[in-house]
């Protein structure tokens, strides 16, 4: 986290503050703050402050980036077992006003069927599933050529015991816990459209 003093015509916020701004959740903002993409500094009695420059600043870049027209559409896989919570994924998602196109499977065979047909860029899998499970379906994707690259995230109600007595996930797999932290999740989505904005831009430069 930044420990840059913020001039004193510059108001400053709460990290609550912040969070309630920017759409996000307290954690997400403590997550930003480690990673740079937000400046912050303590008060003398410890609390973290950030520079509403800062917060305008990521707003704007936000607008600036979403309503590029060059902004392709990212292809998101959802594999899930629980009907509800696909329902829910779903409504959340759209919700966001992303350029998402939302693909959803039932188990892992499912899920692997639908990742070889639409090649997504993004895939948010359970791992206790029937059938194959979460871990099986993970090394297959893995052996996949042409979706090495893809960004893989599990949310699962299992601790990190559990994981490990299931053999893990490999190292570049993100672990979220459920109840699904859905600010986090449009974090991984917003960082992969850029992502894919930028490669499409670094092509284009190429080419």
């Amino acid at each position: 986290m930044s420990s840059i003093r913020t001039p004193e015509a510059d108001p400053v916020v709460t990290t609550s503050k912040a969070a309630q701004l920017l759409g996000v959740s307290q954690r997400t903002i403590h997550y930003w703050m480690e990673r740079g993409i937000i400046k912050s500094w303590k008060t003398a009695g410890g609390h973290c402050r950030i520079p509403m420059s800062s917060i305008n600043q990521l707003l704007a870049k936000r607008r600036e980036q979403l309503q590029d027209p060059d902004l392709l559409e990212l292809t998101v896989l959802l594999v899930e077992d629980d009907e509800n919570l696909r329902e829910i994924t779903k409504a959340v998602v759209a919700n966001w006003g992303l350029p998402v196109r939302l693909v959803v499977a039932e188990d892992g065979y499912d899920g692997l069927i639908q990742a070889g047909l639409h090649k997504p860029e993004v895939i948010i899998a359970d791992l206790m599933m029937p059938a194959m499970d979460g871990f099986q379906m993970i090394r297959a994707l893995r052996e996949a050529p042409d979706l090495a690259r893809t960004r893989i995230v599990v949310v699962t109600a299992m601790d990190e015991v559990q994981l490990n007595a299931k053999g893990g996930v490999p190292d570049d797999v993100e672990v979220f816990q459920k109840p699904t932290p859905y600010d986090r999740l449009k974090v991984v989505i917003m960082e992969s459209l850029f992502t894919q904005q930028r490669a499409r831009r670094m092509n284009s430069s190429a080419s």
